[in-house]
């Protein structure tokens, strides 16, 4: 698990769970069934300083992780790309390291002039 989710977990977990339970109950509907556990995880992790830079910094791949759920409430499984994109910048930023990189980049790439 990724230190982001390990830190909204240890802060959110129950709100989390009930959250997930929901969606994993509420096939097809989850986005209806589901809203109002969705916004209090979110309100429960708006509280924690990592949390909020990991929304200000990887705000553009969970927006397109939240778009692929809308556009296939039926067949959420088909957003994974979206939640590895997300997953990866949420862990460049719990490292430290700035968001979006190039894939296969080091941190010392940048220190060698090219």
């Amino acid at each position: 698990m990724s230190q982001a989710l390990a830190v909204t977990a240890r802060l959110c977990g129950p709100e989390l769970e009930r959250y997930g339970r929901c969606v994993a109950e509420s096939p097809g509907r989850w986005h209806q069934d589901c809203h109002q556990l969705s916004l209090s995880v979110t309100n429960c992790a708006q509280n924690h300083p990592l949390v909020r830079q990991i929304r200000r910094d990887c705000s553009d791949s969970f927006v397109a992780f939240e778009r692929c759920l809308r556009d296939r409430p039926g067949d959420v499984t088909q957003c994974g790309p979206h939640v590895t994109q997300f997953l990866l910048c949420a862990q460049n930023v719990t490292q430290g390291l700035t968001p979006g990189p190039p894939m296969g980049a080091t941190p010392g790439d940048a220190s060698k002039g090219g």
